[in-house]
């Protein structure tokens, strides 16, 4: 590694502030010049290097010299000189090592996290409907014969399954964009919700009486309950 970097000489004893210089050290060399002379070159391994509380103490070639510079910390780094004084092994160690500065949380990590309860709650109310509208579809009427089935199927509700069937998908698919957070879940939840309870109320009401799909009516009950439950607990909104 190429160091380069200012400051100044003084042979040792001398009180003065010495001659600025640049020091640069690389290749195993100590370089020193003033201006455009070369004040010194010898090669590292040959000086003698003591640090000091401000520098560096260096005998060569039978003169001794106090060297300071601005970045001693790489300079002692470069000479192999960092062990000796545990000053400078900290300011090399803080060279390699800066302090990184302390950041805030980041909002998402201050905010409690967003919990799915209320989009699975309506992921199994939409499982009960489409449960329920698949029963209006295959389960038959007790004691009817196959051709009695063909006349009243068109009369008893179960004409409706189809509805009931997507009505209970849209639910499911509501859910699943509640739970990866999606801004328009809750509208969308609220309009299927009641296009769902106005369509099986109106089959309730018109065919009062007809005990024949009681199971595919409870299941689907079973989800509406569940869906409206979700909708109005207030959840639905603290989960966006």
């Amino acid at each position: 590694m190429v160091v380069e970097t200012d400051g100044t000489v003084r042979m040792r004893g001398d009180s003065g502030p010495g001659v600025a210089v640049r020091i640069l050290a690389d290749d195993g060399r100590l370089r020193l010049v003033s201006g455009n002379e070369l004040v010194g070159d010898w090669p590292i391994n040959e000086l003698g290097i003591n640090t000091l509380q401000d520098g560096f103490a260096i005998r060569a070639e039978g003169e001794e010299f106090v060297l300071r510079a601005v970045d001693d910390a790489s300079l002692a780094e470069e000479m192999g000189i960092v062990a000796a004084s545990p000053r400078m092994a900290r300011k090399v160690a803080a060279l390699h090592n800066p302090e990184e500065p302390e950041t805030a949380p980041a909002p998402d990590a201050l905010a409690e996290p967003k919990s799915n309860v209320v989009a699975i709650a309506l992921a199994l109310g939409g499982g009960l409907v489409l449960l329920g509208g698949t029963f209006l579809r295959i389960a038959p009427t007790p004691g009817a014969s196959p051709q009695t089935i063909e006349e009243t199927a068109g009369s008893n509700g179960a004409e409706f399954w189809l509805a009931f069937v997507v009505g209970g998908l849209l639910m499911v698919a509501v859910a699943y964009a509640m739970s990866i957070g999606t801004r328009w879940a809750r509208a969308v939840a609220l309009l299927v919700m009641t296009g769902v309870v106005v369509l099986f109320g109106w089959v309730i009401s018109r065919n009062a009486g007809d005990a024949s799909h009681l199971t595919a009516y409870g299941f689907i009950a079973g989800g509406l309950v569940v869906g409206v439950g979700v909708l109005f607990s207030g959840g639905l909104q603290n989960s966006e």
